[in-house]
């Protein structure tokens, strides 16, 4: 005689599930999101995008600033107009806050006035080096901002 497949006694396909652990875990996580969404705030630097927008499209003789980083704590300042540089100056500090103040300083005194007339910067590049970290960097385009330079660009530095 032959036995019939698949006639055996048939189980239940109710299966009760424990939803208690997961609506607890499900409300934890809610509530964690809830408190630390007060703690979030948007940061953002305003700036323009120093070529290939309306930034460069004015026709006025203007200045371009070129900030060229040597070490966290030094750059090299070029004030070019037309192509060609006009002035170069250098900017050197022991503390990275010392920095800050005195480069400050040098683009407030000695770059944005040449002969007791004031200038006007069209275009602002930053050139770091690997060594300066992120908020260096961020503090010097607030510098800039400071002093009323807002067509920044920052250029890769190119494996150095």
């Amino acid at each position: 005689m032959r036995k019939k497949v698949g006639l055996g006694s048939k189980k239940d396909l109710n299966a009760d599930l424990n939803l208690t652990p997961f609506i607890d875990l499900l409300s934890t996580c809610v509530c964690f999101l809830l408190m630390t969404a007060v703690w979030i705030e948007v940061g953002s630097v305003e700036i323009k995008q120093s070529h290939g927008t309306e930034a460069a499209a004015s026709k006025k003789i203007s200045y371009d600033l070129d900030l060229v980083y040597k070490t966290p704590t030094q750059l090299s300042l070029n004030l070019k107009k037309n192509g060609r540089r006009v002035r170069s100056l250098k900017v050197k500090a022991e503390t990275a806050e010392g920095f800050q103040i005195k480069l400050n300083q040098v683009i407030s005194e000695k770059i944005l006035t040449i002969k007791n007339k004031a200038i006007e910067i069209a275009t602002a590049t930053i050139t770091p080096r690997t060594t300066v970290n992120y908020g260096q960097l961020i503090e010097t385009l607030d510098t800039l901002r400071k002093n009323n330079i807002t067509n920044i660009g920052v250029l890769s530095a190119g494996g150095r």
